[in-house]
């Protein structure tokens, strides 16, 4: 059995208490719960893609939205090889191949002024004004 220790702000707490005062459910069913149901959300793909590492996917949950067991009970008769078992290979996690990426040369800047007073830089061939 998995045991972390899960940190976060007052503001969640009151929540979790407040779930706990208005249902038969105790705080870890709660938390549980919410793991349980996020991995089918979209709002939480959403929250999460900006921080996925380069060449990774956001990987799908392995259990099913009618697996309730798995989050009302501490111990649950389904178990993690069971749960794989039913996971399609193209739903795994995979990793891109590392690529060679050729570097560039890179021109030198050069800074132009205009009769009108402005300055800008020319890079690569693209002009970019400065302001000051």
């Amino acid at each position: 059995m998995y045991r972390p220790t899960v940190r976060y702000e007052e503001v969640y707490k009151e929540y979790v208490d407040n779930l706990f005062n208005a249902t038969h459910l105790d705080r870890n069913q709660i938390i549980r719960a919410a793991l349980f149901i996020a991995g089918h959300t979209e709002q939480f793909s959403k929250i999460i893609e900006p921080f996925i590492k380069r060449g990774m996917t956001l990987p799908q949950p392995l259990w099913n939205e009618t697996d309730e067991d798995l989050w009302l009970n501490q111990k649950t008769n389904i178990g993690l090889d069971k749960l794989k078992e039913r996971v399609q290979p193209e739903t795994q996690v995979t990793r891109a191949r590392p690529r060679r990426v050729q570097e560039q040369p890179t021109a030198a800047p050069k800074m132009f002024h205009s009769s009108n007073q402005e300055v800008s830089i020319s890079v690569s061939g693209r002009q970019y004004p400065l302001r000051g």
